[in-house]
Protein backbone atom coordinates (compact mmCIF):
# COMPACT_ATOMS: atom_id res chain seq x y z
CA UNK A 1 0.00 0.00 0.00
CA UNK A 2 1.40 3.46 -0.89
CA UNK A 3 2.93 5.47 1.93
CA UNK A 4 0.37 8.31 1.73
CA UNK A 5 -2.43 5.83 2.43
CA UNK A 6 -0.53 4.15 5.28
CA UNK A 7 -0.14 7.55 6.91
CA UNK A 8 -3.92 8.08 7.01
CA UNK A 9 -6.56 6.53 9.27
CA UNK A 10 -9.05 4.31 7.43
CA UNK A 11 -12.66 4.51 8.62
CA UNK A 12 -14.82 1.46 7.87
CA UNK A 13 -18.03 -0.02 9.33
CA UNK A 14 -16.18 -2.20 11.89
CA UNK A 15 -14.01 0.71 13.04
CA UNK A 16 -16.45 3.59 12.59
CA UNK A 17 -17.42 3.98 16.24
CA UNK A 18 -13.85 3.42 17.45
CA UNK A 19 -12.47 6.32 15.44
CA UNK A 20 -12.99 10.01 16.06
CA UNK A 21 -14.70 10.50 12.69
CA UNK A 22 -18.09 11.61 14.05
CA UNK A 23 -16.50 14.16 16.36
CA UNK A 24 -14.14 15.51 13.69
CA UNK A 25 -17.03 15.70 11.21
CA UNK A 26 -18.92 17.94 13.67
CA UNK A 27 -15.83 19.88 14.70
CA UNK A 28 -14.80 20.83 11.17
CA UNK A 29 -18.25 22.28 10.58
CA UNK A 30 -20.21 22.87 7.39
CA UNK A 31 -23.86 23.32 6.55
CA UNK A 32 -23.83 19.84 5.01
CA UNK A 33 -22.32 18.28 8.15
CA UNK A 34 -22.44 16.17 10.15
CA UNK A 35 -23.14 13.28 7.80
CA UNK A 36 -26.00 10.95 8.61
CA UNK A 37 -24.53 7.77 10.10
CA UNK A 38 -27.10 5.48 8.48
CA UNK A 39 -26.50 7.16 5.11
CA UNK A 40 -22.76 6.55 5.43
CA UNK A 41 -23.26 2.90 6.36
CA UNK A 42 -25.31 2.36 3.20
CA UNK A 43 -22.62 4.08 1.16
CA UNK A 44 -19.92 1.75 2.49
CA UNK A 45 -21.79 -1.02 0.67
CA UNK A 46 -21.34 1.05 -2.51
CA UNK A 47 -17.60 1.39 -2.08
CA UNK A 48 -17.37 4.56 0.00
CA UNK A 49 -13.89 5.21 1.34
CA UNK A 50 -13.18 7.49 4.31
CA UNK A 51 -9.71 8.56 5.37
CA UNK A 52 -8.72 10.82 8.27
CA UNK A 53 -5.56 12.57 9.29
CA UNK A 54 -4.12 10.88 12.39
CA UNK A 55 -4.64 12.80 15.64
CA UNK A 56 -3.94 15.45 16.72
CA UNK A 57 -4.48 16.73 13.15
CA UNK A 58 -8.11 17.21 12.03
CA UNK A 59 -9.04 16.39 8.47
CA UNK A 60 -11.33 14.02 6.59
CA UNK A 61 -11.88 12.96 3.01
CA UNK A 62 -14.72 10.86 1.57
CA UNK A 63 -14.50 9.38 -1.92
CA UNK A 64 -16.29 6.81 -4.06
CA UNK A 65 -16.05 4.95 -7.35
CA UNK A 66 -17.37 7.30 -10.03
CA UNK A 67 -20.32 5.19 -11.11
CA UNK A 68 -21.62 5.29 -7.53
CA UNK A 69 -20.88 8.93 -6.70
CA UNK A 70 -23.55 11.30 -5.41
CA UNK A 71 -22.77 14.29 -7.59
CA UNK A 72 -24.03 14.98 -11.14
CA UNK A 73 -21.08 14.26 -13.41
CA UNK A 74 -21.03 12.58 -16.83
CA UNK A 75 -18.22 10.35 -18.03
CA UNK A 76 -17.46 8.64 -14.74
CA UNK A 77 -16.09 5.36 -16.05
CA UNK A 78 -12.88 4.37 -14.31
CA UNK A 79 -12.88 7.43 -12.02
CA UNK A 80 -12.79 8.08 -8.28
CA UNK A 81 -14.86 11.05 -7.12
CA UNK A 82 -14.06 12.99 -3.95
CA UNK A 83 -17.34 13.60 -2.17
CA UNK A 84 -16.05 15.80 0.65
CA UNK A 85 -12.72 17.05 1.97
CA UNK A 86 -12.34 19.28 5.02
CA UNK A 87 -9.44 20.18 7.29
CA UNK A 88 -9.07 22.40 10.31
CA UNK A 89 -8.44 25.96 9.08
CA UNK A 90 -5.38 27.93 10.04
CA UNK A 91 -1.67 27.34 9.94
CA UNK A 92 -0.85 24.02 8.33
CA UNK A 93 -4.28 23.62 6.72
CA UNK A 94 -2.92 23.65 3.19
CA UNK A 95 -0.36 20.96 3.95
CA UNK A 96 -3.03 18.90 5.72
CA UNK A 97 -5.33 19.10 2.70
CA UNK A 98 -2.49 18.07 0.40
CA UNK A 99 -1.93 14.94 2.51
CA UNK A 100 -5.55 13.93 1.98
CA UNK A 101 -5.45 14.65 -1.76
CA UNK A 102 -2.28 12.59 -2.13
CA UNK A 103 -3.95 9.75 -0.23
CA UNK A 104 -6.90 9.69 -2.64
CA UNK A 105 -4.59 9.81 -5.64
CA UNK A 106 -2.56 6.91 -4.29
CA UNK A 107 -5.72 4.87 -3.69
CA UNK A 108 -6.91 5.49 -7.25
CA UNK A 109 -3.51 4.68 -8.72
CA UNK A 110 -3.10 1.52 -6.62
CA UNK A 111 -6.47 0.14 -7.75
CA UNK A 112 -6.04 1.06 -11.40
CA UNK A 113 -8.42 4.01 -11.74
CA UNK A 114 -7.59 6.47 -14.50
CA UNK A 115 -8.90 9.68 -12.94
CA UNK A 116 -9.66 11.42 -9.65
CA UNK A 117 -12.44 14.02 -9.78
CA UNK A 118 -13.65 16.70 -7.39
CA UNK A 119 -16.12 19.58 -7.61
CA UNK A 120 -14.74 22.80 -6.20
CA UNK A 121 -16.88 25.81 -5.33
CA UNK A 122 -18.24 28.12 -2.67
CA UNK A 123 -21.60 26.38 -2.30
CA UNK A 124 -22.22 23.96 0.55
CA UNK A 125 -21.60 20.36 -0.51
CA UNK A 126 -18.62 21.29 -2.68
CA UNK A 127 -14.90 21.28 -1.92
CA UNK A 128 -13.86 24.69 -0.62
CA UNK A 129 -11.52 26.56 -2.99
CA UNK A 130 -9.33 27.14 0.06
CA UNK A 131 -8.52 23.43 0.14
CA UNK A 132 -8.74 22.67 -3.60
CA UNK A 133 -6.17 20.27 -5.07
CA UNK A 134 -3.13 21.86 -6.67
CA UNK A 135 -0.27 20.23 -8.53
CA UNK A 136 -1.12 18.23 -11.66
CA UNK A 137 -4.86 18.89 -11.31
CA UNK A 138 -6.78 20.80 -13.96
CA UNK A 139 -10.24 22.30 -14.38
CA UNK A 140 -12.15 20.36 -17.03
CA UNK A 141 -15.61 21.98 -16.85
CA UNK A 142 -17.61 24.71 -15.16
CA UNK A 143 -21.18 24.38 -13.95
CA UNK A 144 -23.92 26.50 -12.35
CA UNK A 145 -22.87 28.70 -9.48
CA UNK A 146 -19.26 28.79 -10.71
CA UNK A 147 -18.73 25.18 -9.63
CA UNK A 148 -15.55 23.78 -11.17
CA UNK A 149 -15.06 20.15 -12.07
CA UNK A 150 -11.39 19.41 -11.48
CA UNK A 151 -9.50 16.29 -12.51
CA UNK A 152 -6.25 14.52 -11.87
CA UNK A 153 -5.53 12.30 -14.86
CA UNK A 154 -3.49 9.31 -13.71
CA UNK A 155 -3.43 7.39 -16.98
CA UNK A 156 -4.79 8.07 -20.42
CA UNK A 157 -5.70 9.15 -22.93
CA UNK A 158 -9.33 9.26 -21.76
CA UNK A 159 -12.42 11.30 -22.66
CA UNK A 160 -12.65 14.13 -20.15
CA UNK A 161 -15.58 13.93 -17.69
CA UNK A 162 -17.96 16.88 -17.66
CA UNK A 163 -21.05 18.29 -16.03
CA UNK A 164 -24.48 17.40 -17.45
CA UNK A 165 -25.88 19.66 -20.15
CA UNK A 166 -29.53 19.33 -19.14
CA UNK A 167 -29.75 21.55 -16.05
CA UNK A 168 -32.86 23.36 -17.36
CA UNK A 169 -34.63 20.08 -18.09
CA UNK A 170 -33.86 18.78 -14.60
CA UNK A 171 -35.36 21.90 -13.06
CA UNK A 172 -38.38 21.81 -15.37
CA UNK A 173 -39.13 18.24 -14.28
CA UNK A 174 -39.84 19.53 -10.77
CA UNK A 175 -42.38 22.05 -12.07
CA UNK A 176 -43.05 25.67 -11.13
CA UNK A 177 -44.25 25.27 -7.57
CA UNK A 178 -41.85 25.51 -4.60
CA UNK A 179 -39.59 22.50 -4.16
CA UNK A 180 -36.67 21.30 -2.06
CA UNK A 181 -34.31 18.64 -3.35
CA UNK A 182 -31.84 16.86 -1.05
CA UNK A 183 -29.69 13.74 -1.05
CA UNK A 184 -30.24 12.53 2.51
CA UNK A 185 -26.54 12.72 3.36
CA UNK A 186 -26.80 15.53 5.91
CA UNK A 187 -28.66 15.38 9.21
CA UNK A 188 -28.84 19.17 9.40
CA UNK A 189 -29.99 19.75 5.82
CA UNK A 190 -32.66 17.05 5.96
CA UNK A 191 -34.07 18.56 9.16
CA UNK A 192 -33.92 22.02 7.63
CA UNK A 193 -35.76 20.91 4.50
CA UNK A 194 -38.51 19.28 6.54
CA UNK A 195 -38.89 22.39 8.72
CA UNK A 196 -39.05 24.64 5.65
CA UNK A 197 -41.84 22.55 4.17
CA UNK A 198 -43.77 22.72 7.44
CA UNK A 199 -43.35 26.51 7.72
CA UNK A 200 -44.40 26.98 4.11
CA UNK A 201 -47.50 24.82 4.65
CA UNK A 202 -48.56 27.03 7.55
CA UNK A 203 -48.36 29.96 5.13
CA UNK A 204 -50.55 28.19 2.61
CA UNK A 205 -47.69 27.07 0.35
CA UNK A 206 -47.38 23.46 -0.73
CA UNK A 207 -43.76 22.50 -1.26
CA UNK A 208 -42.61 19.54 -3.28
CA UNK A 209 -40.07 17.55 -1.28
CA UNK A 210 -37.69 15.37 -3.29
CA UNK A 211 -35.05 13.26 -1.62
CA UNK A 212 -32.69 11.53 -4.02
CA UNK A 213 -32.27 8.02 -2.68
CA UNK A 214 -29.65 6.38 -4.90
CA UNK A 215 -26.41 7.52 -6.53
CA UNK A 216 -27.82 7.09 -10.02
CA UNK A 217 -30.70 9.40 -9.08
CA UNK A 218 -28.28 12.05 -7.86
CA UNK A 219 -26.29 11.78 -11.08
CA UNK A 220 -29.36 11.93 -13.31
CA UNK A 221 -31.67 14.32 -11.43
CA UNK A 222 -29.71 16.65 -9.13
CA UNK A 223 -30.36 20.24 -10.22
CA UNK A 224 -27.02 21.56 -8.94
CA UNK A 225 -23.43 20.29 -8.84
CA UNK A 226 -23.59 20.55 -5.03
CA UNK A 227 -26.68 18.26 -4.97
CA UNK A 228 -27.00 18.10 -1.17
CA UNK A 229 -29.58 20.91 -0.85
CA UNK A 230 -31.38 22.84 -3.58
CA UNK A 231 -34.35 25.20 -3.34
CA UNK A 232 -36.53 25.70 -6.40
CA UNK A 233 -39.52 27.77 -7.40
CA UNK A 234 -41.02 29.42 -10.44
CA UNK A 235 -39.22 27.03 -12.75
CA UNK A 236 -35.73 27.91 -11.53
CA UNK A 237 -33.23 27.02 -8.85
CA UNK A 238 -33.44 29.79 -6.26
CA UNK A 239 -30.39 28.77 -4.28
CA UNK A 240 -28.91 26.35 -1.80
CA UNK A 241 -27.91 26.05 1.83
CA UNK A 242 -26.34 29.50 1.79
CA UNK A 243 -29.83 31.10 1.76
CA UNK A 244 -31.56 31.80 5.06
CA UNK A 245 -34.92 30.19 5.75
CA UNK A 246 -36.53 33.64 5.77
CA UNK A 247 -35.10 34.47 2.35
CA UNK A 248 -36.31 31.15 0.94
CA UNK A 249 -39.85 31.61 2.28
CA UNK A 250 -39.99 35.18 0.97
CA UNK A 251 -38.86 34.02 -2.46
CA UNK A 252 -41.55 31.33 -2.51
CA UNK A 253 -44.25 33.76 -1.38
CA UNK A 254 -43.22 36.29 -4.04
CA UNK A 255 -43.88 33.66 -6.70
CA UNK A 256 -47.35 32.81 -5.38
CA UNK A 257 -50.08 33.84 -7.85
CA UNK A 258 -51.94 36.92 -6.64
Amino acid sequence: MPRNLRDLVTVSPPTFDRTSFAGVDRELGAAHAPFDRAWLMERFDEGLQIRMLPPPASGIVLFQPGRLCWRPIDGLDDAVVVHDLRVHPGEGARKAADRLWHGVEDFARFYGFSTVLAIVGEEEGLISPEFAPRRRWMAVDEGPGAARLTARILQGPIPLPHFPRDWKARIARLGFRPAVQTTGESVALEARADALCERAARSGLQVRRERLGRPEEAQARAVSPAAAFSVLGGGQRIGGAEMSDTAILEAWKAQRPS
